[in-house]
């Protein structure tokens, strides 16, 4: 039986909005610690919860902002199952070293070392009182390589551009040349990823945006055709920093999710949902099983590329690997000529396209009317 593609969970009610709580949650057994903290969360007029360990909190994550979590404590002992907000490691500056280690550990969304970091975290947490809305952020991802997963990418961009929302596209694959050289687009000025990459501190949404190459009405982020040796590692705090600003200057983000795991790690538990390119043969299906464990769990659905063979549809390429159906991604003669030339508008205006786009971005926005297919949210 056949049920309509269901939305990300809570879309209809723009659940990716970040949270106005005005409580955050310390698990720390240092008594100079729980002092600093406790100092900054007075200055930012925020509630602050105080636990030496996770028995106390016993899962109950429905009144918590952020976590603040003591750098000191063993990686062994904290594993945060079923947070899925803002976490800050802190720590003392004598400790730097180990606060930014932990950092890493944990795939931390911030780290503030006191006292020097008092200023900028009181700011942070007074922020989470009365925080701006949030863009939607969908990723886009293919079963294997080649299957024409950064075409939809541009093309979704293009398409919610056109529609009057404020769109960036991030190329997520640090090793696959450069969305911007796909677009010939290379010589563009603004910043890309190593650049982003090297700052430190908050970035501002405004200065993001200011800063970013612009094609025509949508922003892009992208790697450089080639990534020097010396490039600042992609790690998942700083990664987070520069989605945070994107999520807060834009209406919607866009990411080239590549298949790999530095990709998987920083970028794709950011988004909201997750497009997975699904050519129509049997070792796609294999490559896309595959992929599933190692997604986030999050709503994903299912863009069958053709050619489909004879007594093949879409619906059975999506059944076969358990997911609901976007659409199909059809062939489009020439599309690398289209995409080079900076011609994304004459593919935007061929009608199976524009029915696979706002199928997506309906998908996206909560409306689960715009199609009839059958499929699962992934557990």
């Amino acid at each position: 039986m056949r049920t309509r593609l269901k939305p990300p969970r809570g879309a209809a009610t723009q659940a990716w909005l970040p949270r106005r709580d005005t409580t955050v949650l310390l698990l720390s057994a240092a008594t100079e610690l729980q002092g600093a903290v406790g100092r900054v969360c007075a200055a930012a007029a925020v509630e602050l919860i105080i636990a030496e360990t996770l028995d106390l909190v016993a899962g109950r994550w429905d009144d918590v902002a952020a976590v603040l979590l003591d750098a000191s404590i063993a990686a062994p002992e904290v594993g945060l199952t079923g947070w899925n907000g803002p976490t800050v490691i802190v720590g003392f500056a004598q400790d730097g070293a180990r606060v930014w280690q932990r950092a890493e550990q944990q795939r931390a969304d911030r780290v503030a070392i006191l006292p020097e970091s008092a200023p900028w975290l009181a700011n942070y947490l007074g922020r989470l009182r009365n925080p701006a809305p949030g863009a939607a952020m969908v990723g886009v991802i293919g079963a294997s390589g080649g299957v024409g997963a950064s075409t939809l990418a541009i093309l979704l961009a293009a398409e919610a551009a056109a529609r009057g929302t404020r769109t960036l596209l991030v190329d997520g694959d640090e090793w696959g040349g450069g969305l911007s050289t796909a677009l010939s687009a290379q010589h563009v000025p603004g910043l890309r990823w190593p650049d982003l990459l090297r700052t430190s501190g908050t970035i501002n949404p405004e200065q993001l945006a200011a800063s970013l190459p612009q094609l025509g009405a949508v922003a892009m982020l992208s790697w450089p055709s080639s990534v020097q040796a010396d490039a600042p590692p992609q790690t998942p705090a700083a990664v987070g920093e520069v989605v945070r600003a994107a999520k807060a200057a834009y209406g919607l983000v866009v990411v080239d999710v590549a298949r790999n795991p530095a990709s998987l790690a920083s970028l794709a538990p950011h988004c909201h949902g997750l497009a997975i390119v699904v050519p129509a043969q049997v070792r796609a299906a294999a490559a896309t099983l595959a992929l599933m464990p190692h997604l986030p769990p999050m709503p994903l659905a299912a863009v069958v590329r053709g050619p489909l063979g004879e007594g093949l549809d879409a619906a059975m390429v999506a059944g076969t690997v358990g997911l609901p159906l976007a659409g199909q991604l059809p062939h489009v003669p020439r599309v690398a000529e289209a995409l080079a030339s900076q011609h994304v508008g004459e593919l935007l205006r061929r009608r199976t396209v524009r029915t696979l786009l706002s199928n997506l971005l309906s998908w996206l926005a909560g409306d689960s009317s715009g199609t009839g297919q059958g499929g699962r949210r992934q557990p």
